[in-house]
Formats: C-alpha cells, structure tokens, sequence
C-alpha cells in the first residue's frame, strides 16, 4: 500500500510539473494571429517637411506559434521642383517585402525580411532595385488590439547605380486579431 500512495504521489507532482511547463511555454503570439500595421512611426515627424510621410502598410500572418510571416508595400512618389525655368521632375518608387520573424522571451523577435523594388524619375530608363534587413524588436500590446513595435534594424539593399546598407530605428504600430 506504502508503495501505491508513493507511486501516486510521484505520479501527481510529476503531472503538475508537466502541466506548470506546458503553462510557462504558451505562445507569444498563437498561430492564426493577423497583423496589420504601418511602416516607420518615426516618419510622422517629417509631416510637414517637402520629404513627406511614408506610410508602408504591411499585413501579417503567424503560421505557426511564435512564427510570423509579413508582406510589405511601400510607394513613393515625390515633385521637386524646377529651377531657373526648368521643368518639375517627378520621383517614384515602389518596394514589396516579404519577411519572416520569430517571437522569444518576453515578446521580443528577430526578423529578417527580403525587398524588391524599382525607382522612376520620369526621365532615365526606370531602375531596379533588391535589398535585405535583419533585425530585432519588441511587440508591445498596447490597448485591446493595437500594439507599437520598435526596432532596431540593419539594411543593404542595390540597385543599377550602386549599393548602400545601414542601420536605422524604427517604431511600427497597428493591430493584431
């Protein structure tokens, strides 16, 4: 009998061990969420300047628990204008991105994400353009849905007429269902 209550008693904390672990290990963000958001926050700030705001929407999907998919859209066109009679010429850009990210710790994630695009100003032949970014951030829920994501990122892209790469901060927002 003495050997029955021990087994059961073995057996019962190993079973609230397990069930405490399993507790600890639950998803940061479950399979299924969706996101959508905005680009660089820090954009807003050139509100008023002659650069303007770049919004880059982007929606996102987890595939798996802590693993996240994104696709990013951003298209750009700005006027400068002409000088001493010269005529106004007009830049356009656009970029898709196609990233990867996975959640650890206490919401933080490392991302990394692949950008194709092309650049326009209206009067040489259009140029193409490719680039990569690595990076790590924090998912911060905010209020219900929403959340704010800063990040620091590194970035190297190239196109027809040279290549560049950097690091940048960025703070992302949108929500999440």
């Amino acid at each position: 009998m003495k050997k029955f209550i021990v087994s059961c008693s073995v057996f019962a904390f190993a079973f609230c061990a397990l069930n405490v672990s399993a507790q600890d290990t639950e998803a940061l963000q479950p399979k299924g969420t969706w996101y959508l958001g905005s680009g660089d926050a820090t954009s807003l700030f050139k509100m008023f300047s002659d650069e303007g705001v770049d919004v880059a929407p982007f929606v996102g999907y987890t595939v798996a628990d802590n693993i996240a998919i994104s696709l990013g859209l951003n298209m750009v066109s700005n006027t400068l204008n002409g000088v001493d009679g010269a005529e106004d010429l007009t830049i356009s850009s656009s970029q898709v991105s196609l990233g990867a990210a996975y959640f650890f710790g206490d919401n933080f994630y490392g991302q990394a994400q692949v950008v194709l695009g092309n650049v326009d100003n209206g009067v040489d032949e259009a140029m193409s353009s490719t680039g990569y970014g690595v990076g790590l951030g924090k998912y911060i829920p905010v209020k219900d849905m929403w959340f704010i994501s800063p990040q620091l990122n590194y970035t190297a892209g190239s196109n027809d007429a040279g290549s560049s790469s950097g690091a940048e901060i960025r703070i992302q927002f949108g929500a999440s269902f």
